[in-house]
């Protein structure tokens, strides 16, 4: 070109030098554009069209809806560096974590022998979940040689609010029943979350274990073993076998402070009562297999499969289920109302049925959002830090009832729940400060990769729908471990170390969390109680005593419904059972009476009234504070009474 330009302009260079200059201003205004991007270098040697190259080649920013050209200018820096900087994991010592991988590929050499191999694994990690439960059936007997109950730490002989129907018929025999039993360790701090009505008082989050003090009985819906750890019949780091024997109706409970717990007082009646003795005909001089065999043996298992496996939807599937299932067998499972060592197993594999496939579900779309990004791409070489980064805080989680939660005194983050446990505002604190700060990193990840527009629009839009829920009426947002694991695992979908240590422990909070049943239903239309009328009442026999008559007040409206369920009647609790239930259906709310006598010579103490409604199949909602019938016949009713 400078010999044609010269030539043109009768070989004055200085003109020529003008024009040349002028052309690559041109040329580079053209390529300044959106043309400059129709080519880029290949193999540094040349330029290639971008229309030729593969969607899989093409800048994850300028694909899809959230596209750097459809984005104003004053947010196109949320796109981050361009082209954007994908993370991957450089490993240490690649060819030490190799080996697992080469020796097996060097053993098995055939596709077909390592599947045969997993599935005998697979084969092999259930009997050592299953095996366990089933051999512990015999490892522990009674006086009469029968197998002895094995319980849970928060199992009762008496359920929460109406649960045992009206007189606490579902809940008998009251009396002349015993039978040994056999606690798991640890049961002394395992407390009760959902307030548990004791008299005038709403207790939780400290053990539930009511009276023992005195050499008294306990009341019946106290935690067996907690009672058991009281009395000192079994230890709490080991756990063991005791003998309870039930009393029946017994008329005050005193309070005291034994081997660590502090037990509960209640000043009346309660038709359900008993003691713990220990028993040296039992034979129970084994441990628990159950913790001494099957965790070593679940562990086991999840190394050797993050160790030895480059599939990332394999290692995912197979360690979610292996440690849901154990959760559910072994470390954390459910409270049974019949927990007799006969039906122990049949009884909580029904459960893990129950629960395990719609946490598969929600495994299956948590794998498809984050984890395949972050567990793909993988090579061998990082399978010991897979294991130590992703594996480890998923068990950790996991097992968050002996790991986590012991430290941080928060089980629910509701205002009642938050004033009402000890330092629980100063851990939340501390806990929002840490997971802003993790947040901040996870966001500067996801902007150098250039998915941040993405996952802001995401995380706005669930913080606009939860503030939706807590604004609907009649509701109460409660917010557990798996919703806060749910709501934050999206933003873990990146290869690098951090983001698979908090998707592991997140995981495992969810996987814990799926199995425990919230225990209340919650609602906030109570009852309103008209004040009621106490006078003297006459029998037949001419003997006198005393009454009390109670009415409530209509509703507003006939198809008031809570959560989404209509109510259907009152139920009325004395002293923690429930003694009345009306039905609408039978009878209008206004149009109802609940009378209660006090018979002379019967037992002198006050008495306590809780009034609630009921949904469909008898279930009850909130009920209300206490209100006192005291001995010398006034009443004093508590906040909220009409």
């Amino acid at each position: 070109m400078r010999r044609d330009e010269t030539a043109k302009y009768g070989g004055r260079e200085d003109e020529a030098e003008v024009r040349l200059s002028e052309v690559a201003d041109e040329e580079a205004q053209l390529l300044d554009g959106e043309d400059f991007e129709q080519f880029e270098v290949d193999d540094g040697s040349q330029f290639v069209p971008r229309q030729q190259r593969s969607p899989q080649d093409q800048p994850k920013s300028r694909r899809g809806f959230w596209t750097r050209r459809r984005t104003p200018r004053w947010l196109a820096f949320l796109y981050g560096p361009d082209p954007p900087k994908v993370h991957s994991i450089d490993p240490f010592f690649p060819s030490i974590q190799g080996l697992p991988v080469r020796w097996l590929e060097k053993v098995f050499p055939r596709l077909w022998q390592r599947v045969a191999l997993l599935v005998l694994f697979l084969v092999a990690w259930v009997i050592s979940l299953a095996a366990p439960l089933m051999v512990s059936k015999g490892t522990a007997t009674d006086a009469s040689g029968a197998s002895i109950r094995h319980i849970d730490c928060v199992d009762t002989l008496w359920r929460r609010n109406n649960e045992c129907g009206l007189d606490g018929v579902d809940c008998r025999p009251f009396t002349n029943t015993s039978f040994a039993f056999r606690c798991p360790a640890d049961c002394a701090s395992v407390r009760v979350l959902n307030p548990h009505h004791v008299g005038r008082e709403d207790v939780n989050y400290r053990p539930l274990v009511i009276g023992g003090g005195a050499g008294g009985p306990y009341r019946g819906d106290s935690f067996l073993c907690g009672a058991a750890i009281h009395a000192g019949v079994i230890d709490d780091t080991t756990g063991g076998c005791g003998f309870v024997t039930l009393v029946g109706e017994y008329y005050q409970y005193f309070s005291s402070s034994q081997h660590g717990i502090d037990s509960i007082p209640f000043d009346s009646y309660f038709p359900l009562s008993f003691t713990v003795a220990a028993d040296p005909s039992i034979q129970c001089t084994a441990p628990d297999p159950r913790w001494t065999v099957s965790l070593p043996l679940s562990l086991l298992s999840t190394v050797l499969l993050s160790l030895f496996t480059t599939s990332p939807s394999l290692l995912f599937f197979a360690t979610f289920t292996g440690i849901f299932t154990h959760v559910a067998l072994v470390s954390d499972p459910p409270n049974l109302s019949t927990p007799s060592s006969s039906s122990l197993l049949p009884s909580l594999i029904s459960r893990l049925a129950e629960h395990l496939l719609p946490a598969l579900f929600c495994a299956a779309i948590l794998y498809l959002t984050c984890a395949r990004r972050a567990l793909s791409s993988l090579p061998a070489t990082t399978n010991l830090e897979k294991t130590v980064t992703w594996l480890l805080p998923f068990w950790i989680g996991a097992l968050s009832n002996r790991t986590i939660e012991p430290l941080i005194p928060i089980a629910r983050l509701t205002p009642s729940d938050l004033t009402t446990q000890p330092g629980a505002v100063t851990a939340l604190v501390l806990i929002i400060a840490l997971i802003i700060l993790l947040a901040c990193v996870q966001a500067y990840t996801l902007y150098l990769e250039g998915r941040l527009p993405f996952y802001f629009t995401l995380y706005t839009s669930m913080a606009a729908a939860l503030g939706v829920l807590a604004a609907l009426p009649n509701l109460h947002l409660r917010i557990h471990h798996y919703v806060l694991a749910l709501l934050l695992l999206p933003g873990t979908a990146a290869q690098t170390r951090l983001s698979l240590a908090c998707q592991g422990l997140l995981l495992g909070l969810f996987t814990a969390d799926a199995l425990r049943g919230d225990g209340g239903f919650g609602g906030v239309v109570l009852p309103e109680v008209v004040p009621p009328l106490v006078q003297k009442t006459l029998s037949e026999g001419g003997s006198g005593g005393m009454g009390i008559w109670f009415k409530w007040r209509g509703l507003m409206d006939d198809n008031l419904r809570v959560g989404g369920r209509p109510l259907e009647g009152i139920s009325v609790l004395v002293n923690d059972v429930e003694r009345y239930r009306g039905w609408f259906a039978e009878r209008p709310l206004e149009e109802q009476m609940f009378v209660w006598a006090r018979k002379v010579g019967g037992i002198v103490a006050d008495e306590y009234f809780r009034f609630g409604f009921v949904t469909e199949g008898g279930r009850a909602l909130d009920y209300t504070e206490a209100g006192t019938w005291f001995v010398n016949g006034s009443w004093s009713q508590g906040a909220g009474y009409y």
